[in-house]
């Protein structure tokens, strides 16, 4: 089976096969002599829109799909020829995107989440670009047909109920300031802008003059301009990626709509949730806001795609895990020498340069290293502090969870069934303080979760009581019986 064939057109105004013939485009130029006037420009728009067109058409002919009853193929290529297969039980979710250009001609594009049919990290999925949304509904069905739940006695399959899970409250937008993510946002188009004006001619460039930052009024001006700047930014970011966001459930399936311009509707299979994470930044924490995200095994960019709440009040967050995952109680607190490792390793950048800083004031007179020092290992105390009340794990009788991080702050809750492995690690010093950080291997998110530092004597009950008693091995004494 073939996309549709307006694919071209977005192909060819994206430039998406083309973008690597570019450099060979203006090295052939510069190598013919063109110059830099309009007509040297107009000739190399011309041969690389048409390199553009000619490889959107090769690349759709040559592009098919065919969802079979236990399988997709999916086979690509021009010169090298690539024929991919996944098993539909492989299929770990679905994702159908329309990007503003799609919309406009009346496609989109389908992602699919494959633990299977490849080697290398970065094709874990499968994309299916040109679809009408008819077909593209179609195939997602197909895909997930796994989910649906048959009457008894009628040859139909009824639509699975809905249930919601979340929705995106409008005035959560003004959480993204707090967001180092959505901070990015304005920052880039900041840059963007700069590098395009400097690419003007001179005689485009607006002339602003030169503003005299050494005015306080000028300066208190530009910042606050550049505050708000960076405010307005990242809520209008923020509302283009999450716009209209909704979660629900469908049968044995969990759906996730969002986005302005390019919208997104992702579907994961609730079977293969093996837990969730609920991350606080630090301006997050001042607010009480938080983000959720769903561990899925075998999803690829978990930390999109797997979002259960992409920004909202921490009990939001925390009410829409719970429903996936069991609440295995209130966390345990690490012993002493973990606070003490915490604060030694905040205060320790500091102690050094206030040393050298008091050297240097007897031999060179430079108090204020001594003095930025001293601010420094002070400032440190809190720091330390902080990162040790952030450390905490828990064993329930179905899911566990652990939670590090000081300037981002996740707290991950697993079920038991998602441990593959267990890893104790002792460096030196944690040796000799009696402590030790235990990894939980999964098959999901990032792979592995680590409960730093907990005593040396808890870290094998601990992991006994996450996932079972044949986590006793880690022990150099197993026990019997």
């Amino acid at each position: 089976m073939r996309t549709s064939w307006r694919i071209v057109l977005v192909h060819t105004i994206t430039f998406r096969q083309a973008r690597q013939w570019v450099p060979a485009v203006l090295a052939f130029g510069a190598f013919r002599g063109l110059t830099d006037g309009p007509l040297a420009v107009v000739l190399v728009v011309a041969l690389v829109t048409a390199i553009s067109l000619a490889s959107a058409v090769l690349g759709w002919w040559r592009f098919r799909y065919e969802p079979g009853p236990t399988a997709i193929v999916v086979t690509r290529g021009l010169l090298s020829r690539s024929v991919r297969t996944v098993p539909l039980d492989r299929v770990r979710g679905v994702e159908v995107e329309a990007p503003p250009l799609h919309r406009l001609l009346g496609l989109v594009r389908v992602r699919i989440d494959a633990a299977a049919g490849s080697v290398q990290a970065d094709e874990e999925e499968l994309v299916v670009d040109g679809l009408p949304p008819v077909e593209a509904d179609r195939l997602r069905a197909h895909l997930l047909v796994r989910r649906t739940v048959a009457v008894p006695g009628e040859g139909e399959q009824a639509a699975p109920a809905e249930e919601e899970f979340a929705r995106f409250d409008d005035r959560w937008l003004l959480y993204a300031p707090l967001v180092g993510s959505y901070l990015a946002v304005p920052l880039a188009a900041v840059g963007a802008l700069f590098r395009l004006v400097d690419e003007l001619p001179r005689r485009w460039r607006p002339d602003l003059g030169r503003p005299d930052l050494s005015d306080t009024a000028v300066l208190a001006g530009v910042l606050v301009a550049v505050a708000v700047l960076l405010v307005l930014g990242s809520v209008v970011g923020s509302a283009l990626v999450n716009w209209r966001f909704r979660l629900v459930r469908r049968g044995g399936s969990l759906v996730a709509v969002r986005g302005l311009l390019n919208r997104r509707h992702t579907e994961l299979e609730i079977d293969r949730i093996r837990g969730g994470t609920v991350t606080e930044g630090l301006g997050m924490r001042w607010v009480r806001a938080a983000r959720a995200t769903a561990l899925v095994t075998g999803l690829g960019d978990a930390a999109r795609r797997g979002q259960l709440l992409p920004l909202g009040p921490r009990a939001e967050a925390w009410a829409v895990t719970g429903r996936l995952v069991e609440d295995p109680g209130p966390l345990r607190p690490h012993p002493p020498a973990a606070r003490r490792r915490r604060l030694v390793r905040a205060v320790l950048p500091g102690a050094v340069v206030a040393v050298a800083g008091a050297v240097l004031t007897v031999t060179s007179g430079l108090w204020w290293l001594l003095v930025a020092g001293v601010v420094l290992a002070g400032l440190g105390v809190p720091v330390g502090l902080g990162r040790y009340a952030a450390l905490g794990h828990v064993a329930g009788p179905r899911t566990f969870s652990v939670r590090s991080g000081w300037l981002v702050r996740e707290q991950a809750v697993l079920q038991r069934r998602a441990v593959v492995g267990w890893q104790v690690q002792q460096s030196f010093f944690q040796r000799r303080q009696g402590v030790a950080t235990v990894v939980a291997a999964v098959g999901a998110g990032s792979g592995g979760y680590r409960a730093l530092d907990i005593g040396a004597a808890d870290a094998v009950p601990f992991a006994v009581a996450a996932s079972g008693r044949w986590a006793a091995a880690l022990s150099p004494e197993p026990e019997t019986g």
